[in-house]
């Protein structure tokens, strides 16, 4: 910490850079006071082919991207924390004894890479500090693998854009800290309570059930938003990107028959987007019957009646109460920049308030470089996942 600087008056700011294939997510965040400042918003696409297969093909052309991107800002940060695709990773639940953080490391590498489609060698491995009974040796300790490949070009983005990475983050870590920042504001009996997460990606969705503030059980399915791109695309006749955008126009909404009325210039557009819709909605019950299938009936375990959604689909409006009506759930949307003060104009702020349910990994890795580094000015072991070299 500065000298001369008290705890109260510290700024520590954090930049959080989720990379899609496609498109590329930052927030620049900073922590004063108690208070969250977002200082930078940006979304950017990347030239085809720049990402394949999680890897980054050409760091120095992300990482000047990036750096173009970040200068008319006008903010200055030092750190990143960035993403890693959630279906890139291998996650396992495995029994592992209570150890220092290197040997339970070195413990997870042993009795994973059984279920790796890869060589141990060529995989950074994490685990979770296991949770222990008072009358057992080992508890239950996720397991988190992923090539080096993928970890190691992303850092490198990141040097190349002038930061210094200091973490690697699942979408799912990323998403479950958000949620974590939401429920801390709630009563002890809400945070305790189960809560199915679903975040709708592009090509790839994931379920989540997080009960009694720990990670239960994950799922993913390979299709997502791109479904409704491609419904319309078809239904209008035009190029699936701006297809895709259409869904996002203010003022477009769904209803409960599956139909999304689009609002254009030359009067509003339907199209009907059931199909897709009943696709998700079929995958998520199955899903839900599964994981109520794993405990004993009318068990507390299996008890889930609270879902969160996020991805940028949420933000069209009407799609959390159709999924509400045909899931007999609760569904309400993410929120991730909910009670966060904006540092820029409000018409910037207003634009990504009106999309903030696509912000929610973004906002998760910006609050992952805040508590690290407030962690560590304390003297705090924080853990940096997936920590990695530098290639000579």
């Amino acid at each position: 910490m500065n000298r001369g600087v008290s705890p109260e008056s510290r700024v520590v700011t954090s930049l959080g850079v989720d990379i899609g294939t496609r498109m590329t997510k930052v927030i620049g965040l900073a922590a004063k006071n108690g208070n969250l400042e977002i200082q930078a918003a940006i979304n950017f696409k990347l030239p085809a082919d720049l990402i394949v297969n999680g890897v980054v093909q050409e760091p120095k052309t992300f990482g000047r991207i990036l750096e173009r991107q970040l200068l008319p800002t006008g903010c200055r940060f030092q750190e990143a924390v960035f993403s890693i695709p959630t279906n890139l990773a291998v996650l396992r639940w495995i029994n592992l004894p209570n150890l220092p953080i290197d040997e339970l490391r070195q413990a997870a590498r042993y009795k994973v890479k059984r279920h790796l489609p890869f060589p141990v060698e060529e995989a950074y491995v994490e685990a979770t500090p296991p949770a222990i009974e008072e009358s057992e040796e080992t508890g239950i300790s996720l397991v988190i693998a992923v090539r080096r490949d993928i970890v190691a070009s992303r850092a490198q983005a990141m040097l190349y854009a002038g930061l210094t990475p200091i973490r690697a983050e699942l979408e799912a870590q990323a998403i479950l800290r958000v949620i974590e920042r939401r429920l801390n504001t709630l009563s002890v009996l809400w945070r305790d309570a189960s809560l199915t997460i679903i975040d709708i990606g592009g090509s790839n969705t994931h379920m989540y059930v997080v009960q009694n503030q720990r990670l239960q059980f994950m799922r993913g399915v390979k299709f997502g938003a791109n479904l409704f791109g491609q419904a319309i695309s078809e239904a209008l006749e035009l190029p699936f990107e701006e297809a895709s955008e259409l869904l996002a126009t203010p003022g477009a909404h769904l209803d409960d028959d599956g139909i999304a009325t689009i609002p254009t210039e030359d009067g509003p557009i339907r199209v009907n987007v059931s199909e897709p819709l009943d696709k998700l909605t079929r995958e998520f019950m199955r899903l839900l019957r599964y994981f109520r299938s794993l405990h004993p009936e009318r068990s507390y375990a299996g008890i889930l009646d609270h879902m969160v959604v996020c991805g940028g689909l949420v933000g069209l409006d009407g799609l959390c109460g159709y999924l509400g009506k045909c899931l007999g759930l609760k569904v309400e949307s993410a929120q991730p920049i909910a009670g966060v003060i904006a540092k820029f104009n409000k018409e910037s702020f207003q634009s990504i308030s009106n999309r903030q349910e696509a912000l929610a990994v973004v906002m998760g890795l910006a609050l992952s470089g805040i508590s690290q580094q407030v962690k560590e000015e304390e003297g705090e072991h924080a853990g940096r996942e997936f920590s990695w070299t530098s290639a000579a």
